[in-house]
């Protein structure tokens, strides 16, 4: 139906805005404006300070993390794997929605093994920033329960110019880097520094710090996904240019933004590149 309604009923630019309509009329019944209130609390909170993205590609293994120990951190996804994650201790932990979007992929038990691990993993003084249709799941597994939690959603996107910054209104994904880049900005640090984000998914889908560590809770490997569920190149290529082109409207509301990326040969270019080890 949705296939028949965009190719032969309505033109493009109508179908865009319509399916826009129905998203916000869903979203308006299916969550509370209630969730995202205290979210003003961290509206340009670190004024005049910096902080690391810290992502969780295979660069990562040419990174001192331990630099990072006095540093505002803000990890993604599983970075709670990583060996010096005691040291580290990120301040903020973002997730991309994990049950609503994924659970295609894997079995709604996977996911909850694996929230609980990054919960036993993390100090309870980190700021977890989730996806508001997670809430279920984590409130009915009792799963961040001595953490605090920060509720965002998503918007539509249609690589329209990006005004600013609302958490309960990020323009939808492709890779939780753009979230946890979003939420960065969100807080007003003055610098950006953002390391372990190689997007060399080219080299194979599940090329992490430490692969077998980072994939004990899943049951399907890289090759299988790209076989089961078409992560093929024509769709890592369509997804990369919807990331940099993010990537390039948040650089555009502030341009504080670098790429520490321990990879020289990165070919992540929408951002200044700086040494990490210069950092310090």
């Amino acid at each position: 139906m949705k296939q028949l309604l965009k190719q032969w009923i309505f033109p493009p630019c109508a179908y865009k805005y319509l399916y826009k309509f129905v998203w916000i009329i869903k979203d308006f019944f299916k969550y509370s404006v209630k969730d995202f209130k205290k979210n003003i609390e961290l509206k340009d909170i670190h004024l005049n300070k910096r902080c690391f993205i810290v992502g969780t590609g295979p660069s990562l293994k040419d990174h001192d993390l331990t630099l990072l120990k006095d540093e505002i951190v803000i990890g993604i996804s599983g970075l709670f794997n990583h060996e010096d994650i005691d040291i580290i201790q990120p301040n903020y932990y973002v997730l991309a929605p994990i049950f609503e979007y994924h659970l295609k992929y894997n079995k709604e038990e996977t996911y909850i093994n694996w929230l609980k691990s990054m919960d036993d993993s993390l100090s309870d003084s980190v700021i977890m920033i989730v996806h508001i249709g997670d809430k279920p799941y984590i409130e009915q597994h009792d799963i961040f329960i001595n953490k605090n939690i920060y509720w965002d959603k998503y918007i539509l996107w249609g690589c329209e110019d990006i005004g600013e910054i609302n958490m309960s209104k990020i323009p939808n994904i492709n890779s939780v880097s753009e979230t946890a880049l979003s939420i960065s900005l969100y807080l007003g640090f003055e610098k950006i520094y953002m390391l372990g984000f190689d997007h060399n998914w080219f080299e194979g889908l599940h090329i992490y710090f430490d692969t077998e560590k980072y994939n004990k809770h899943f049951e399907t490997t890289g090759d299988e996904s790209v076989k089961k569920f078409g992560f093929d190149s024509e769709f890592q290529m369509l997804r990369h240019a919807q990331i940099f082109k993010k990537y390039k409207e948040l650089y555009r509301l502030k341009s504080n933004i670098y790429n520490a990326n321990a990879n020289e040969n990165t070919y992540v270019d929408t951002f200044p590149k700086v040494k990490f080890k210069d950092l310090f």
